[in-house]
């Protein structure tokens, strides 16, 4: 009997060992992801260039809600550019916490139009998270559509490419279909045809007072994971329309189980985007706001003119 005691007590041993690692583990990644936030707040606050304010104020939207995080992007909807301050909106419409109505209401006021429709969006969202939620629940972080349907951005949406092995024209496709629908439940998003012309797209463009946007994309890995998991990462670009000038990159990445084969690997890679194209609203904001504040303009700059004609 005693052997068997020795047996049972370290079968314990190891159980409370693997306990202890996986707490251990669980403490890293919460650390991590704190450092994280940190690094974008003061990068929010303190970064002499607008791009990477920018940048910091798209990526917080995809952060965990926190006082520390609403407070921050609350400050910066008083920034000096006009990109700042639409990524910081549309990051606070996904954090949904009703105390930054406030400080939204007053940007829905900004000189610029693009701050303004980020604002105001915001404020539509952040005032029915307030009628139906307690306001220390965040909202689903999937944007709405607008509740008139009135489109804001004109998106074009490429085939991705990928140098992975095994990924034939048909995955390609249906990853592009994939994107074009977490495009489409984008508020204010019209999808444009696939192989528009350059002058078609800019008479749309110019006619309907839009922002033009490109998502070019690309399939980077594909992994088995221990277990039968298939993990897969892609890259986004986020590019004007029709010209293709970068705005912004977003990458993503899915780990699934339960399947196998082609289907497994699909779900894996629609995953993957999906996940990349969380930030899409902020990033077409922030570009928005960008072209229009450049020199020469771009879509918003194109709308104000149009604005003024009338």
């Amino acid at each position: 009997m005693a052997p068997v005691r020795r047996s049972g007590t370290a079968r314990l041993g190891r159980l409370l060992s693997l306990s202890a690692l996986a707490a251990l583990l669980a403490v890293g990644v919460t650390a991590y992801a704190d450092a994280r936030t940190d690094y974008l707040i003061r990068a929010l606050r303190t970064s002499q260039m607008f791009r990477v304010r920018t940048q910091a104020a798209i990526s917080l939207g995809g952060a965990e809600t926190s006082p520390e995080v609403v407070e921050a992007l609350t400050g910066a909807l008083g920034d000096d550019h006009p990109a700042v301050r639409a990524a910081a909106a549309a990051a606070l419409e996904r954090h949904g916490d009703p105390d930054a109505l406030p400080a939204l209401r007053e940007a829905a006021r900004d000189r610029e139009a693009v701050v303004r429709s980020a604002a105001t969006r915001a404020v539509r969202a952040l005032e029915r998270v307030a009628r139906t939620r307690p306001r220390s629940t965040p909202t689903d972080p999937r944007p709405s559509r607008p509740s008139g349907g009135q489109a804001q951005y004109y998106v074009a949406v490429g085939t991705p490419g990928t140098k992975v092995r095994g990924i034939d024209r048909e995955a390609l496709r249906s990853a592009r279909a994939a994107i074009e629908r977490s495009a489409q439940e984008i508020g204010g998003v019209r999808i444009a045809p696939d192989g528009e012309r350059p002058g078609a797209a800019q008479r749309v463009i110019s006619e309907d007072g839009l922002v033009g946007f490109f998502i070019d994309s690309s399939i980077v890995a594909v992994e088995e994971r221990p277990g039968g998991a298939l993990r897969a990462q892609v890259s986004v670009i986020l590019q004007s329309y029709p010209d293709r000038n970068i705005r912004s990159m977003l990458s993503g990445a899915a780990t699934v189980t339960g399947g196998s084969g082609a289907t497994l690997r699909q779900q894996a890679i629609e995953g993957a985007f999906r996940g990349a194209l969380r930030s899409l609203p902020q990033a077409m904001a922030a570009g928005a706001a960008a072209a229009g504040a450049g020199p020469g303009g771009g879509g918003s700059s194109r709308r104000s003119r149009r604005g003024r004609r009338r």
